[in-house]
């Protein structure tokens, strides 16, 4: 009975080593895309890719500003995914950067998806904190679905929206072709006098027919105190959406505990055949 035993904890103990490396090469796709952000002042996220008849693309922004008398910082979050009209997470990446200096535009999901079936999912959302400085916060402007939808615009707020010089410009000249599946964009929040952060995307993109559009910008502002010496400033928090995979992915707890016991198991083993030996 003993070499039966042993012949099949060693199996398990050979397994144990194997499956870590089965799941290295079956990773998510993800973990090889090349991301086509750039992460700076001007944030930028895939302009003018993926125009190949039934795509899908999602560029997903989050900034959140902190705004000093001297100057202030930022920290970015992009989270961007390419596939597949109807599966566009198949590859995504999701990159945080910190800033010493604020975002003061955003420039994402231009010229993109033109081609037949494409589908474009594109949002920002900007958080400003202003350190014991007034945000001075007024209406947003807003340019938005001219020229789009092949004249079907009901999923635009606002609409009509034709600011000359706007805080936020996006799906315009977008969305033609005919057989349009929906157009969704829409803009919210307000903006700060004092430091003005420009918002363009969706712009001249998914014109191939039968599009997917659905983009938003959503501004906030907030008056935050001065620190006390030796402690940071007290931040909102602030929420972030997350669409898709991220770049790895981790083992089941099963199969954790699984590789754990066996590993002990054989090292039990090993030790009684060295006592009896």
């Amino acid at each position: 009975m003993k070499r039966p035993l042993t012949f099949l904890l060693r199996g398990v103990f050979a397994l144990s080593l194997l499956a870590p490396a089965a799941m290295l090469t079956t990773a998510p796709v993800a973990a090889s895309v090349r991301p086509a952000a750039t992460i700076a002042a001007t944030t930028a996220c895939s302009n003018g890719v993926d125009n190949t008849g039934g795509l899908g693309l999602i560029c997903q922004i989050t900034v959140v500003n902190t705004i000093t008398a001297t100057g202030g910082s930022a920290t970015v979050t992009v989270h961007e995914c390419h596939g597949a009209a109807g599966d566009p997470t198949a590859a995504c990446t999701t990159t945080t950067s910190s800033l010493t200096a604020p975002v003061t535009a955003v420039n994402q999901c231009n010229d993109s998806i033109n081609g037949g079936g494409g589908t474009l999912r594109c949002s920002v959302t900007v958080t400003s904190n202003f350190v014991d400085l007034s945000p001075g916060s007024t209406a947003v402007t807003v340019n938005e679905c001219v020229g789009s939808g092949g004249g079907i615009t009901v999923g635009c707020n606002p609409f009509p929206a034709t600011t000359t010089g706007a805080a936020i410009t996006q799906c315009n000249g977008s969305a033609n072709g005919g057989t349009l599946v929906g157009l969704t964009c829409t803009a919210t929040g307000t903006m700060a006098s004092t430091h003005a952060v420009t918002i363009n995307q969706c712009n001249g993109s998914a014109n191939g027919g039968g599009a997917l559009v659905i983009c938003s910008t959503s501004f906030a502002n907030n008056a935050v105190p001065v620190p006390v010496t030796g402690q940071s400033a007290t931040i909102p928090p602030t929420s972030t959406a997350g669409t898709g995979s991220s770049n790895g992915s981790t083992p089941p707890l099963a199969l954790l505990v699984f590789f754990a016991l066996a590993g002990l198991m054989t090292i039990a083993v090993a030790r009684r055949r060295g006592a009896l030996s």
